[in-house]
This record gives structure tokens, sequence and C-alpha cells, in this order.
């Protein structure tokens, strides 16, 4: 650790250059790409400052005061982390739809705890949050990643530090002993991570350690490099260029974060290292424009992503002049809140050492409590199934027999529990997602003398509260085997590139399963697996389903639900009377139909005219919202078609 350097110039032009990459990238994708490798920067910049400044407290005093630490990292963080949280709040309310606020809610709180990263890489991994559009502090991910690296790596210095003096080492060594440690587990953990489960790693704490470790190793060993003019203008240009090219040739298709991430960080490094140079005239990164931005960089980043996500809720579109537009309102935003936030309670002093701690409490608290008070509220609101086929929710009533549809009529469900519409089988967790053996839901009449199965993936459990209630009525027992991204039907299927064996098993499983069971039918559904070729399908339903014939049981098929072009949350709370997709131009997959035709006790079925008008598919059909998203049913409409679904399979 160098000594005496002071305020380093080309680091803030370097936060600058960091954060414009992000926005950029938020703003046009297509511009740069690889943009995102900005945060990148950012956590290789914070390891090396946090761990050059806890190091320097370990070499001078001895020992590390959390208290002093912590003190200056609320003072420095939480205003305008808080702030921003707030304001999203807020944003939220006023403009996002109702159909999103429970899990934005959601993520306020994990920001506000700084686990937001865990909680995204939760929904990454779940298929029923697929299509979860960004929240406004989706952000926060890094922030958190930064936060949980500030917990727990003064706490190993001071561990370390107690084993350097106990043992009589030298402390530096074994500090970079110790990170290095970090640094290599959390590189390979990456690695394998990313070549696995791509979702989970980009947000996970442990895959992304070792950039923040690398620059603490940086400058823990920096005052052994002695470096001349000209090579410390070539790392500073090499560096430059690493950067850039992550930023302009890496991609949404890049393995990230894993080796690719070696890349963006070790050019982080050897710009660090070279210090502040000049190229000619060219002052690099210690110019006026990039550290203005540098100074700014915390709030901007901040501040840009929920300007984004609302303007993008209204339905408006990214074109370059709305891009600079919310480029001068970040940049506005944030000069305000740098200047009289982010300044005002950093450079505050007080000698009561609790004060800082206690403010940082109370603001996480009150973020908490905002945020949490309106999740509560929103667990208030019903979905009164009682209502359905009533005069103000006839719902398929209104397509197939020209039911009267009452006017100024609350939808069912309300637009605040959407996206929450899901079958029971998510609730007591046996629609499956990763495992291979099969989990049951036993639903309908459980002393019923007669067994139907329903079997498929997720558009096959859409069906579930349909068949339930006919299995209740008709004194069945109704058998679930649904899996998600997984049809039933003998087919490899692919996920992330490679053959998705828990599927195969599963499929497997569920057909030992389902003839032990012997029942007297057997509903299946299933989405659209375009990368499958229809033939292949076809004989890898008959497969299964001949089986199934064999040993006496009856198969109805239903054939796929359409997929809409729009989010139906979304589109209702904006502009609800557009919220339609032409029949004609939604792809209806047919190769349940074209296995069914010829096959003994097979017999497929088409739900499409209750679903949908002869010419239009509506988002609502008689008071009632059909999807929770644009492929799947919600829970109420399927409850609804209850007695059409009977009487077209015969029940």
């Amino acid at each position: 650790m160098q000594q005496g350097r002071g305020f380093r110039p080309e680091i803030q032009g370097l936060r600058g250059l960091a954060v414009a990459l992000v926005v950029v990238y938020h703003l046009w994708p297509a511009v740069l790409p690889g943009g995102y490798v900005g945060v990148d920067v950012f956590f290789v910049i914070s390891g090396y400052l946090i761990t050059g400044l806890l190091a320097q407290m370990a070499l001078r005093d001895g020992r590390v005061s959390l208290i002093e630490f912590y003190s200056r990292r609320v003072r420095r963080l939480l205003p305008a982390a808080t702030l921003v949280l707030l304001v999203a709040l807020l944003g939220t309310l006023l403009f996002i739809s109702k159909a999103r606020w429970e899990e934005i809610g959601n993520q306020i709180v994990a920001s506000a705890l700084y686990v937001e990263n865990w909680r995204l890489a939760a929904v990454a991994v779940s298929y029923l949050e697929a299509d979860t559009l960004p929240s406004p502090v989706q952000h926060y991910w890094s922030l958190s990643i930064e936060e949980q690296f500030y917990i727990v790596w003064p706490l190993v210095m001071i561990g370390v530090t107690w084993l350097s003096r106990r043992r009589d080492l030298p402390l530096r060594a074994c500090l970079i002993g110790a990170l290095s440690l970090i640094f290599a587990a959390s590189l390979i953990a990456s690695v394998v991570l990313t070549a696995t489960d791509p979702a989970q790693a980009y947000f996970v704490s442990h895959t992304r350690l070792w950039e923040l470790a690398l620059g603490g190793l940086l400058v823990l060993t920096e005052h052994r490099f002695r470096l001349g003019v000209f090579a410390r203008r070539f790392l500073a240009i090499l560096g430059m260029a690493g950067i850039l090219a992550a930023a302009v040739l890496f991609s949404a298709t890049t393995p990230f974060p894993g080796a690719s991430a070696l890349l963006p960080t070790l050019a982080t490094a050897l710009i660090i290292l070279a210090g502040e140079v000049e190229v000619g005239r060219f002052r690099g990164l210690d110019s006026w424009p990039l550290r203005f931005v540098g100074d700014r960089s915390y709030s901007i980043y901040l501040w840009h992503w929920p300007l984004i996500t609302i303007f993008l809720a209204q339905g408006y579109s990214l074109t370059l002049a709305s891009g600079f537009g919310l480029i001068a309102m970040t940049l506005v935003l944030s000069d305000l809140s740098y200047r009289y936030v982010e300044q005002r309670y950093r450079q505050a002093r007080t000698a009561v050492w609790w004060k800082p701690l206690g403010y940082g409490t109370a603001a996480v608290l009150t973020c908490v409590v905002a945020s949490g008070s309106l999740l509560l509220f929103l667990k208030t609101e019903r979905i009164d199934t009682a209502l359905i086929g009533t005069p103000s929710y006839p719902g398929p009533a209104a397509l197939v027999s020209g039911a009267a549809v009452p006017d100024g009529v609350d939808l069912l469900p309300p637009l605040a529990r959407l996206r929450r519409d899901v079958p029971v089988v998510y609730a007591t967790k046996c629609h499956q997602e990763e495992s291979s053996e099969p989990k049951r839901c036993s639903l309908g009449d459980p002393t019923g003398a007669k067994t139907i199965v329903l079997v498929g993936d997720s558009h096959a459990a859409q069906w579930v509260p349909a068949l339930d209630k006919v299995a209740k009525n008709r004194n069945f027992k109704l058998v679930t085997f649904t899996k998600s991204a997984c049809p039933f039907s003998r087919v490899a299927i692919m996920a992330d590139g490679k053959p998705n064996v828990l599927c195969a098993q599963w499929q497997d499983n569920v057909l030992a399963e389902i003839l032990k069971l012997k029942p007297y039918l057997i509903v299946t559904s299933q989405s659209n697996y375009g990368s499958v070729p229809q033939d292949q399908m076809i004989e890898g339903l008959r497969s299964l389903w001949s089986r199934l014939t064999e040993a006496g049981s009856q198969i109805v098929a239903i054939r796929n639900t359409p997929y809409m072009k729009f989010d139906p949350g979304d589109c209702l709370s904006a502009t609800p009377t557009k919220c339609v997709t032409r029949l004609s131009d939604v792809e209806r997959s047919n190769v349940l139909v074209l296995a069914a035709e010829g096959q003994k006790n097979v017999r497929a079925i088409d739900m499409v005219d209750t679903i949908c008008g002869p010419q239009l598919c509506p988002a609502v059909v008689g008071n009632i919202i059909v999807w929770r998203d644009n492929h799947h049913l919600t829970a109420t409409y399927s409850l609804a078609l209850a007695p059409y679904l009977a009487a077209k399979a015969g029940l």
C-alpha cells in the first residue's frame, strides 16, 4: 500500500467511465452490449479503496475500528441510497402497474437490507418469476454485494490482525494470504457456477467477491512495483483498451461473470497501478468531464435506473432523444443528491459514535416499514372466486353464450394480486422446477372411486383450478405431476444449450408413478418447444401415451393456449382498451392435436373458443382477467373454465 498518494484523480475518472458504461448499456444495449462490465470496474475500485482504508488502520494502530469504519460507510452510502429507495417506492405507487407492486415492495425491502442480489438470484432461477419485469431498484444488487463485503472483510481483517500478533507474523503478508484465499475460492466458484447455473451466478455474492479481493490485493502489493513513466503509460493504455474491449465485444450471451470477468477487472487493476498519467496532451482519466461524473458516480448509478424503469412502464420506448432526456434528468438529480445529500452527511462530524449508526439503522427501518406496509396492504386484497359466474363476472360465458358484461365493475382478480393468481400446486411446492423426483398434489375428492391425473409443464399446471373443480363436482380424485419447462414427452429438452437431464429423468419417473396409479383418465398439455422438431415431439408424445393407454387409461390432450403480445398487468394499468391480440397473429401449437390423430383412447380438445373471440384474444373476458402473464392463464379464469373443460373432456 503506497503512502501519501492522497486523492487519486484517475480513480475518480475511472468511476466516471464505469458509470457511463452502465448508463449507456441500460439505455442503448446495442451500442455497448457489454457495458454491464462497468459494475465490475466499480467492484475492483471498491476493493482497492476499502482494503486500503482498513489496512491503514491495522498497520498504523494494530487494530481495525469497526465503529469508525461503519460510521464512515453509513455517512457515505445510506443517505443517498435511502432517498432513492423512498422515491422509487413513491414512483412505483404513482406510475407503475399495481400488478408489479408486490414484487417491487419485496425488492425495496431486500435493497434496504442489502440482500437484493440474493432476491434477484432467487427470482432468476424461479420459473414463476421468469417474466417479471425489472424493478426500479434492481440495480441495488451490486450495492448489496459491496455491503456484504464491507461486513465480512473487516471481520476477517480483525481475525488476521489478531493471528499475526499471536503468531508474531508480518501483518501485511497475513492479509495478502487471507485475501488470496478469498480471491482463489471465489474465482473458482464463479467459473464453475457460471458454467452450471449462469442465472444465479450473475447475482450471488460468492461469484463476485474475487473482484473486490483483486482490488484489495492490488493495494496491499502495489508498493512492490517501481514503474517508470513509459511503463505506467503502457499499463494505462492497455487497461483502458481492456475495459473498452469488454464493453464492446461482450454481450448478454457472454458467460458472465466467470473467467470472462477477468478482462475488465484485470484491466481496471492495470489502470489503478499505472496511477495518474498523461499521454502527450491527453490527460487520460484525469479530465474534467470524467472527474465531474466520477464525483457523482454513486448518485448517478442510484438515480438512472429508477428513471429508466418508470419511463418504460409508461409504454414509451428508448429513442435517441428520450435517452438523452433521461441522461439529463439523471445528471440533474445526481448533482442535487451529491451536493445536498452525499456531501452534507459525508462531511458531517460528530463526537458521538452512535449517531451515524443510529441514523443509518433508522434509514433502513424507514424503507423496510414503508415497503412492508405496502405489502401488508396488498395482502388484504382478496380474490373472491365465489363471484365467478355471477351477473357481474360472467367470465367465459361472455364468449360462449353472449352473456351481458356490466361496466364499472372491479376486475377479478385485483391487479395487485395478478402475478400471484397461480394454481395451488405452486404454493404447496408440488409443481417442480429443479428436481427429477416426482412430486404429486392430491386434489379433488380424496375419497373418490376414480382417479384423474394431470401431467405436463406449466401450461398443464394452469388447468389445475379447472380440473380440481371438476373432480370435486364428479367425486374424482385428482393427482397432478407438473414440472416447469418439461413436457410429458419422450424428447430431449435443452436448457442453457445442454440437454435437460433432470427433465428426461422426471419423464420416466412420472410414467412409472402414473402406471402404479392406474388412473381412469389422464389430462395433459404443454407449451411450445420450437427447438424440438415437430415429428420428434409427436413421436415422443405417442411413445408415452401408448404405455398408458395399454394399461387401460384414457388420455385427453388440451391444445396449447395462445401467447399474448403484451404484459397484461402493465397493459391493463396503462391502456386497458388496447390489451388485445389478434388471434391470427398468435402462435398456437397443434402438436398435441396431430399426435392424438389415429391414437386409440386419446382425444385432443381445444379450449381457445372459451379464451378468445373469433378474431381477438383480450386480456379480460367477462370482467375476469384471462392472463397472469403473456402465456399463462390466471387461476381465477382457469376456475371459470371448469364447466367448459368438463363438457369438452366428457367428464
